[in-house]
């Protein structure tokens, strides 16, 4: 089996309460599917399917912890640790990343989070990715 891996990021980038991916291990696509639809495909050749990982799956809260604490100690991160507490913390999270000019940097920290995510999501489910 193989994917390409701009697939299973794209899945693992846009998950989230309305819909679930699911990787065909005949066809080798990605494919979505909006919970609230019929999804008699899927439920009809389950075994043909794998999960991708959902919203669930993906802890976007520890990803924001590991960009706090690879960043040096300081002004910057204790005020984004103080940001990520209570309500609203990824709202605030992103307003002090904009105040401190690293809102690039925090998305390129996290989209390699999520191609990491994707790449064990391969390696676990023994499917070879491609370009």
């Amino acid at each position: 089996m193989q994917v390409k891996l701009d697939d299973v990021m794209e899945a693992v980038e846009m998950a989230n309460d309305e819909s679930r991916y699911y990787y065909n291990k005949v066809t080798g696509e990605v494919a979505m599917v909006m919970l609230d639809a019929d999804s008699d495909e899927i439920e009809a050749h389950f075994d043909q399917y794998l999960s991708l990982p959902s919203k669930y799956d993906i802890n976007d809260y520890h990803i924001m912890e590991a960009f706090i604490w690879q960043l040096p100690d300081g002004k910057q991160q204790a005020q984004l640790t103080r940001s990520i507490s209570g309500r609203g913390a990824f709202r605030y999270f992103r307003d002090r990343l904009a105040d401190f000019g690293m809102t690039d940097q925090w998305y390129r920290f996290r989209d390699a989070a999520y191609r990491n995510i994707a790449i064990e999501w391969c390696q676990d489910n023994q499917i070879m990715v491609v370009k």
